[in-house]
């Protein structure tokens, strides 16, 4: 979609739709508006007063609330109340007026225009690719075109657009996780990574490492996974490349890591058969990595920026691996698999380890749907991190900035002793009752980030999907959670 931006004072477009964005104090409210409207209408956040009559064919009024409680998600979730109204209208555009609300707000203009733009295209977020002739039209989702907003300045324009790339990059994750597993198996994920590369010009590399590869490189790890299904395992390292370095910022060389199962059946260790179709969203991981990267199409950054993703699909079969089953890691450590279904943090060791042997990186993240014990832990308002201290504590900041919050979880060595194995080097899940489940995954994947490298880990498995809508959030399906995050990290590196 587009937004148009205009400066305070500038002639407002014909629009079937104006909206203006008012405070509590209801400074801003447009001459001639009832003297019963006003009183009854308190302006608190995310309210809305329809009006008809006067100069605009449909006037509303959109509340923000108390100025001191106008910060970015604030804005963030009045443009998508805004867009979620004119959708229900039917509306191809409408006009929103900020004047007044930009006049009142702490925020940077800058910081102001990418919430607002955030907000506004993910709430218009539509899944319909598998639409068919069985769904008449009228069935169908509207489509909201354009939107003009009202009162920005150049530095409000730029955080529209720059907005703009992000939420596309949000919606572009979200489209790679809502597709099922019979449209998104290993193969055509690596190939959705190749054709972003494609895409970006000289900006982004791709190289996709297939089996034969794999088993030069002795991903043990990884390929024990895939031997239960038809589709075989594919490894994914994208590259972006910085254009120049510039300014005072020192540029990182910074790995993100992405859990990319297509489909989590549980392999042997087989899951119940109630909502296993959820389990398309195993991939969410990778997806933000990709829609990460998909920003970085359009988006500057000093950093040299490497994307791993871990592709693969957990099936049963009479080839699949075991429980009992002994791997050996790229790393060399042997893993007894006791579980099948703990099987993300088993890509993701040959992921981690290759990324720090080939990349050697300073900072090293990764996002994985890893375990269900972080839901029973946060539910689906945060995501677990852990790791380096001081690099969670820069993504928890970037979750306040975001929305998309994180919590941190305690890694402790009393953890990684948990992982160890009679019988190989580590085990892939710790003893019944060790408890710590979401921290057990995280220990595990501790042993295979190299020495020096700041790392963290992102559970993801309560926030990618299945959350409250949340105004801006898709009433179902992926969240796209983690592409937004990574960007305002990015930033503030």
């Amino acid at each position: 979609m587009q937004i148009h931006v205009k400066s305070a004072g500038a002639a407002a477009p014909s629009s079937p739709l104006h909206v203006t964005a008012v405070l509590d104090d209801k400074v801003g409210v447009p001459a001639g508006l009832s003297e019963a409207a006003k009183k009854d209408w308190k302006g608190e956040a995310r309210s809305w007063l329809l009006l008809y009559g006067g100069e605009h064919e449909r006037h509303a009024l959109l509340g923000l609330g108390a100025k001191k409680s106008l910060d970015a998600e604030a804005i963030r979730r009045a443009a998508a109340v805004a867009a979620s109204r004119a959708l229900a209208l039917g509306v191809e555009s409408f006009v929103l007026d900020w004047t007044h609300a930009l006049s009142a707000s702490a925020l940077a203009p800058h910081a102001f225009g990418r919430a607002a733009a955030e907000g506004l295209r993910l709430a218009t977020y539509r899944f319909e690719r598998f639409r068919g002739v069985g769904t008449p039209a009228k069935d169908q989702e509207k489509e909201l075109r354009s939107a003009t907003f009202l009162g920005g300045d150049a530095a409000f324009a730029a955080g529209v657009e720059e907005g703009l790339v992000g939420a596309e990059a949000v919606c572009f994750a979200r489209d790679l996780a809502n597709a099922p597993g019979n449209a998104l198996p290993p193969r055509e994920l690596a190939a959705a990574a190749q054709s972003l590369a494609k895409g970006a010009g000289t900006r982004i590399a791709c190289k996709v490492f297939e089996e034969p590869e794999l088993k030069r490189l002795k991903m043990g790890a990884l390929l024990g996974v895939a031997k239960g299904s038809s589709e075989p395992a594919r490894l994914v390292h994208l590259r972006y490349k910085p254009k120049a370095k510039r300014g005072a910022k020192k540029p990182r060389r910074i790995v993100l890591v992405g859990k990319g199962l297509t489909f989590d059946t549980g392999g042997i260790s087989i899951k119940p058969a109630a909502r296993m179709e959820e389990m398309k969203f195993d991939m969410c991981g990778a997806a933000a990595v990709l829609g990460v990267f998909r920003a970085l199409q359009k988006l500057d950054f000093p950093h040299e920026i490497h994307g791993v993703i871990a592709c693969a699909e957990n099936m049963p079969d009479g080839k699949a691996q075991k429980p009992g089953d002994v791997v050996t890691a790229f790393d060399g450590r042997t893993i007894e698999v006791l579980n099948t279904d703990a099987e993300g943090r088993l890509v993701l060791a040959d992921a981690l380890s290759w990324a720090s042997k080939t990349l050697k990186p300073e900072l090293m993240l990764d996002l994985a749907t890893l375990t269900g014990a972080v839901v029973v832990a946060l539910g689906h308002e945060a995501t677990g991190i852990m790791g380096d201290d001081g690099l969670c504590r820069e993504l928890i900041a970037a979750g306040d900035a975001t929305g998309e919050r994180c919590w941190q979880l305690p890694l402790w060595d009393v953890h990684r002793e948990m992982m160890k194995s009679e019988v190989a080097d580590l085990r892939n899940i710790s003893s019944p009752n060790d408890g710590a489940g979401s921290t057990a995954g995280g220990a595990f994947l501790s042993y295979f980030v190299g020495e020096g490298i700041q790392w963290a880990h992102l559970d993801i498995a309560g926030t990618a999907w299945g959350g409250k809508a949340r105004d801006y959030g898709p009433k179902k399906g992926a969240s796209g959670v983690g592409v937004r995050l990574l960007l305002e990290w990015l930033r503030a590196l």
